[in-house]
């Protein structure tokens, strides 16, 4: 079944080209129609389907899973009300992953018409899923990028997210008095002068870590999985070990390679004095505002960055600098797309369906859904027709390393509570609760079990 699994979804969490433009650039196809021009497609379409179902008065629900961005939803719902007439209710997850938080709502039946998830939990939930193949946005990109599984297209891609070194390059170079090339910090030896010269220039801790589960368990770990030689193969045959019991994670290169990298960033950590009090908004203000250099996150922060952003500064986000070169890690960020929309069937009635595909057709086709992704959100869009620039510095900085095949693809089968319950052990480790090995035998054990 595993095998099969990844067999069915290598296309899926594999990343080749974002066609989105950045900076200028472009590269719809010359069959692709204008925003103007395809939302009122989508209209007609709506009003054709609506001849079979109405969705005059019907109401729909979102759950959110990206906390980051709940405002931007809640102003997005209000103005498709207006637009529309169709009532559009948004929630988010709080505390629970997204797995746990929707497998709570099933139990419960109140269930979301759209719910926003990991390739995981939309795998979980298949046999609840709208199959959405015959949408107008699955041949835009939508197929390529979507989840599609047991030959069926059951996600639709939110957007396209890297995680790696975010940094303010304003910063690094005024610190320093040097150019700051970030191609060039490779190493570890590399990564750590620099953060030494950074302290010397005054800036004292040059480094923020976040303490969410989500970002220790969720992200930095999952580097160690999927940056075994970089590929899904790869990943699979390491936990597939872990399971078994035959990967030894203590004597794993890219374990002891990444958690080197971890202990220099804990090192330089500006929240270093109480690591697990740290606060989100906070670094990333300071990120922003450049009283730090370094940020481990990935281009969905900009959400967050935006408002605090100095006017003529320069960021970005490179790969995660490490001692072991071996695999070309260091030359590429861990991401592709993620976050993907299904519609539920098992609680939503048709004419809910029927007005949840319009909402995620408005999102490709309408200038203003457009803007919600690109610029209200500051996502990397996964659609080929949309050709609004990605402007903030994250998105193109993601955008570049996918356009040149930099981009590491994410491991699709993490159990639903991986995230929080490695998350959970690194945050010990992190707050000096437990060392290394310790660490590295409470994640074996986790796999074990499963």
């Amino acid at each position: 079944m595993k095998k099969k699994l990844l067999s069915a979804i290598l296309s899926v969490a594999m990343v080749a080209t974002v066609l989105a433009g950045c900076g200028g650039s472009s590269s719809s196809t010359g069959e692709s129609t204008t925003a103007g021009d395809s939302a009122a497609a989508v209209e007609e379409g709506s009003a054709a389907a609506s001849t079979n179902t109405s969705t005059d008065g019907v109401k729909i629900t979102i759950l959110n899973t990206k906390s980051e961005i709940q405002t931007q939803w809640e102003e997005l719902a209000q103005e498709y009300k207006e637009l529309t007439g169709v009532d559009v209710e948004v929630s988010v997850t709080v505390g629970d992953s997204p797995s746990q938080d929707i497998t709570k709502r099933y139990a419960s039946g109140e269930v979301p018409t759209i719910f926003m998830g990991d390739i995981q939990d939309i795998i979980m939930l298949d046999e609840y899923a709208l199959d959405l193949s015959g949408e107008d946005w699955a041949k835009d990109g939508g197929s390529d990028y979507g989840c599609n599984y047991n030959g069926r297209l059951i996600g639709f891609p939110f957007c396209i997210e890297a995680r790696g070194l975010m940094y303010n390059k304003t910063a690094i170079e005024a610190a320093t008095g040097e150019a700051f090339d970030p191609t060039a910090v490779k190493s570890l030896d590399d990564f750590t002068a620099l953060l030494d010269k950074l302290v010397a220039g005054g800036m004292e801790t040059p480094v923020a870590l976040n303490m969410e589960d989500w970002s220790l368990g969720g992200h930095y770990l999952t580097q160690v999985y999927e940056e075994q030689d970089g590929t899904l193969e790869g990943a699979t045959a390491f936990l597939d070990g872990l399971k078994a019991g035959t990967e030894d994670l203590k004597t794993n290169a890219r374990w002891n390679s990444l958690m080197d990298t971890f202990d220099v960033l804990m090192k330089y950590n500006m929240n270093g004095a109480d690591p697990l009090a740290a606060d989100y908004n906070n670094n990333a203000v300071s990120l922003a505002e450049g009283d730090i250099a370094f940020w481990f996150n990935g281009n969905w922060a900009w959400a967050e960055m935006s408002d605090f952003a100095v006017e003529g500064s320069e960021y970005g986000i490179m790969p995660v600098a490490q001692p072991d070169s071996s695999n070309g890690a260091v030359d590429k960020l861990a991401g592709g797309a993620s976050k993907y929309c299904m519609i539920d069937t098992k609680y939503n009635s048709e004419a809910q369906q029927q007005a949840a595909k319009d909402f995620l057709n408005w999102l490709v086709y309408d200038e203003k859904g457009q803007d919600f992704l690109v610029n209200q959100c500051s996502l990397v869009p996964a659609f080929s027709n949309i050709t609004m620039e990605v402007t903030n510095p994250m998105g193109c900085s993601v955008q570049s390393y996918a356009n040149e095949g930099n981009l590491i693809p994410g491991y699709p089968e993490y159990p639903g509570d991986h995230w929080k319950e490695m998350g959970a052990e690194m945050q010990k480790y992190l707050g000096g609760q437990e060392s290394r090995d310790q660490l590295a035998d409470n994640i074996a054990a986790y796999w074990k079990a499963q």
